[in-house]
């Protein structure tokens, strides 16, 4: 007697399941993913060159709230993905649920949960990062301590080596940063290509743009002599007045009138309200002398070091997504074993 097949056409909870279950399911999810993120890329880059840059100075929930409604619908892909992301996620999820539910008692197929749980963490730690996370941008001298926005601390660049080809052309840039918090440094660390520096959940990035620029100038005054000003500092012109670095024009720069190279000079008194300022520069057509709040200044000439640009991001996630990459590996690692055969006997993967 012939057994009749099982009508599960009424069963669509178990119809459902079995679909997001299904590895099929998460390949499809996957390859529509892809397309998406590739087509929406290369127009992306054709509508603007410098769409990445942009969209990376923000936290990613931030961009998705301020920046991709304004330029919709070219960041109609982003929705896309965004929605496929968590589909994929949805999916994955409840086959690791599934493969709980019917292997619990059996450590075969290991391989196959531990890339799942890598998967889940580093997606984890990107929805963290992306909602509560924070991002600067910061230019920094040789030997200067800038604060970074938004974190309550400061960078300071200690040194920065470029280094180049045989021909002469920059290849990579190692350089030492130290952090501050309270006054006090917390964290030193090196920076190279593709090896950023971590502190909590803080990361320092190697350097996106560098060169040599002007950071300050040595300047004759009429009360304190010769003086040397730079970032951070302020010199005492007697009387409760002091000198002190507006700003900076580089070489190529203008601002209004003003053409780089030259510094924005201010007197301020002892409550730190300004009482004149002068912008002086050796530039063509402009004055490398003034009185400034009747204080005569004189630029002497252009202090000159390295700077390079650092991106810095707070990120509450970065944990999950470096525990969630090892444990992926892992994974990938045990999976590959298993099927190689080099697993001891009964530890091998599913059939």
């Amino acid at each position: 007697m012939n057994k009749k097949p099982e009508d599960r056409s009424g069963n669509i909870p178990g119809l459902l399941w079995r679909t997001a279950v299904s590895p099929v399911t998460f390949v499809v999810l996957s390859i529509l993913w892809c397309v998406d993120l590739g087509a929406g890329s290369i127009a992306a880059y054709f509508n603007d060159p410098q769409f990445w840059v942009k969209m990376d100075s923000y936290p990613f929930s931030l961009w998705m709230r301020q920046v991709a409604p304004k330029i919709f619908p070219l960041s109609l892909w982003i929705y896309v993905l965004v929605a496929l992301s968590y589909l994929m996620i949805i999916s994955l999820l409840m086959c690791t649920v599934n493969w709980f539910i019917r292997r619990r008692k059996r450590i075969r197929g290991l391989g196959e949960v531990l890339v799942h749980l890598g998967f889940l963490l580093v997606f984890t730690g990107f929805v963290i990062g992306s909602a509560w996370g924070v991002r600067a941008r910061v230019s920094v001298s040789e030997g200067e301590t800038v604060k970074v926005p938004g974190m309550g601390m400061s960078l300071r660049l200690d040194n920065l080596t470029v280094i180049q080809s045989p021909r002469g052309r920059p290849m990579d840039t190692h350089s030492r940063v130290s952090l501050f918090a309270g006054g006090s440094r917390v964290s030193q660390g090196s920076l190279r290509l593709n090896h950023p520096h971590i502190y909590g959940n803080t990361v320092v990035y190697p350097p996106e743009d560098y060169g040599a620029g002007v950071i300050g100038g040595v300047l004759g005054t009429q009360t304190a002599g010769a003086v040397r000003l730079v970032p951070g500092r302020t010199v005492s012109l007697g009387g409760g007045r002091v000198l002190e670095l507006g700003g900076v024009l580089q070489r190529g720069e203008r601002m209004g009138n003003a053409i780089g190279p030259g510094l924005l000079v201010l007197v301020k008194n002892a409550g730190g309200q300004v009482l004149g300022s002068a912008y002086l520069s050796p530039a063509p057509g402009m004055i490398d002398r003034a009185i400034i709040a009747g204080n005569g200044i004189a630029l002497g000439q252009l202090i000159e070091s390295v700077y390079g640009v650092f991106r810095v991001n707070r990120d509450p996630g970065v944990w999950f997504v470096i525990v969630g990459a090892l444990i992926l590996s892992l994974g990938t690692i045990w999976a590959l074993a298993g099927y190689l055969g080099i697993l001891p006997s009964g530890v091998g993967p599913v059939s």
